[in-house]
C-alpha cells in the first residue's frame, strides 16, 4: 500500500512540475529583449529576398505590410521583413547574427528564439516567438498537453 501511495505522490509531483514548466515556458516565449542597429538595409533585403537561390539557410523569412504616417500624415504602406533563426540561440549570438545580416534591429525572446528585423518595420517586427525549432522539443508547451 505504501508503494502505491509513494507512486501516486511521485506522479502528482511530476504533473505539478510539468505544469510549472509549461507556465514558465509560455511566459518566456512572450518576454523579449530588443535593440536597434545601424542596419545595412541592402544586405538584409538581399539575404531575405531570394530564399530559393540554391543555398540552405538556418532561418525562415516573414514579410507583411505595415502602414506608417511618413508623408504629410498620409498612410504609407511598406513591407516589413523579419527573419527567424530556426535554432534556439543565446542573446549574444542573436545580436551578432542579426547585426551580420544587416538587420535594423532584433528581438531575442527569453525562450531562445531570435528575430532579425528589417529597416522598414515599426515596433521591432512581430512580437511573437516563431522559430521553427525553438523552444527545443521537450520544452515545447504544446507537447506537454
Amino acid at each position: 500500500m505504501k508503494s502505491i501511495q509513494r507512486g501516486a505522490i511521485q506522479m502528482l509531483a511530476m504533473v505539478i512540475s510539468i505544469q510549472l514548466i509549461r507556465g514558465d515556458m509560455a511566459k518566456m516565449s512572450k518576454k523579449s529583449h530588443v535593440e536597434d542597429f545601424d542596419g545595412a538595409t541592402a544586405l538584409f533585403e538581399a539575404l531575405t529576398s531570394s530564399p530559393n537561390d540554391g543555398y540552405t539557410y538556418d532561418w525562415h523569412v516573414h514579410t507583411f505590410p505595415k502602414y506608417s504616417n511618413e508623408i504629410d500624415d498620409e498612410p504609407v504602406m511598406r513591407n516589413c521583413t523579419v527573419l527567424y533563426l530556426d535554432q534556439c540561440t543565446s542573446w549574444n549570438k542573436c545580436r551578432q547574427t542579426c547585426q551580420a545580416t544587416g538587420a535594423a534591429s532584433y528581438r531575442w525572446f527569453h525562450d531562445g528564439c531570435c528575430e532579425c528585423v528589417g529597416g522598414h518595420c515599426l515596433g521591432y517586427g512581430i512580437n511573437e516567438s516563431r522559430c521553427s525549432q525553438c523552444p527545443e522539443p521537450g520544452w515545447d508547451t504544446d507537447e506537454l498537453d
